[in-house]
This record gives C-alpha cells, structure tokens and sequence, in this order.
C-alpha cells in the first residue's frame, strides 16, 4: 500500500522541477534608451563625471508555496534593465570616447557621415585629414564591438542586432551637429 502512494506523491514532485526558460525580449524604447544614454557617454569630456551606473530594483527575495493541486498562476515579471556597465562595454566607451574629438570635428566639416547601421561611412567634405579613413575603421570596429556585447550580455537573442545597431542610428542622428551628414531608414542622405 505505501508503494502504491509514493508513486503518485513522486510524479507530483517531479513535474515541480521541470525547468523552463523564457527569452525576454527587450522592448525598442529601453534600446534606444541605453544607445542614448551611451552616446551621451562618448560624447562626454573624459575629465566630466559619468555618474554612477543605473540600478534595476529588485524583487522581493520571499518565496511563494505553489498548489500542488489544480492549475498554477504564473506572473510576468518586469523586463530587466540593459546591462550598459560591464567592464568590456566601458573598454568599448572609454576608446570611443578618445577618439570622439577628432571624429567630431571630422563630421563637423562632412568628412565622414552617421549611417542608417549606426557606423560611420566617408563622405566627400573639404579640408578632410588624411587619416578619416582610419578613424573611421577603427570607429566601426569599435562600434560593432559595442553592438554585439550588448546582445551577448543580455541574452539577446543574436537577430535583434539589427535593433540596436538602428537604436544606435537613431541616437547618432539624433545627436549629430547642425550640416553633419546622415542617412535615415530609408538610405537617403542628407544633412542635418
């Protein structure tokens, strides 16, 4: 008898530890949100404080009794913050950060453009530096670094590098001076 009630009380006990794993997907607006707050980065003097790194509240540490009979409802947590602050992702601010005055001055005189895969692209501009291309590549490869250790970090499924490669666009356009040349979604350049 005790044989023939154990094995249900074990099938109960096992179903309870069946794993299962949910992607999250992250909403656009906290992309474009974190590919701001990071151009904001780069573009900020390397002697100007950056602020402490942003913190996600966490949820309560307590644990719930789930009913061993009948269905079990499951609540959706909050999408977790963006990790914007991991050591690689800094290495990847801080060299674009040296490298961001003379970029700005680059694009300042349309040597170099903002594209729509949020790299740069060279662009016919008067009195250009011989070295734009070089800033440029190194500029991209920086870049590429960024967007893919941002999608590695947080688990992000690796097709949404589009969407932070176009959330990064956006910022870039959104923060270039006044006659910097830009490509929107479309592909069409012009100037802004």
């Amino acid at each position: 008898m005790t044989r023939s009630l154990s094995i249900p009380w074990l099938a109960v006990v096992l179903a309870g530890c069946v794993a299962v794993t949910i992607n999250v997907q992250f909403p656009q607006e906290k992309i474009d949100s974190a590919a701001s707050n990071i151009e904001d980065l780069v573009r900020t003097p390397k002697e100007a404080p950056t602020g402490p790194a942003p913190t996600s509240p966490r949820s309560g540490g307590g644990t719930k009794l789930i009913s061993l009979f009948g269905p079990t409802t499951v609540e959706a947590q909050a999408v977790p913050e963006l990790k914007t602050r991991t050591p690689e992702i800094i290495a990847v601010i801080e060299s674009r950060r040296a490298r961001f005055p003379e970029l700005a001055a680059a694009l300042a005189k349309g040597c170099i453009g903002e594209n729509n895969q949020g790299l740069l692209d060279v662009r016919p501009g008067t009195g250009c530096p011989a070295n734009v291309p070089a800033l440029v590549s190194a500029e991209n490869r920086d870049r590429m670094v960024l967007y893919r250790t941002l999608v590695e970090q947080n688990n992000m499924p690796p097709g949404d590098l589009a969407r932070v490669q176009a959330a990064f666009a956006k910022a870039h356009r959104d923060k270039a001076p006044a006659g910097a040349s830009v490509q929107d979604d479309a592909g069409q350049w012009s100037r802004k």
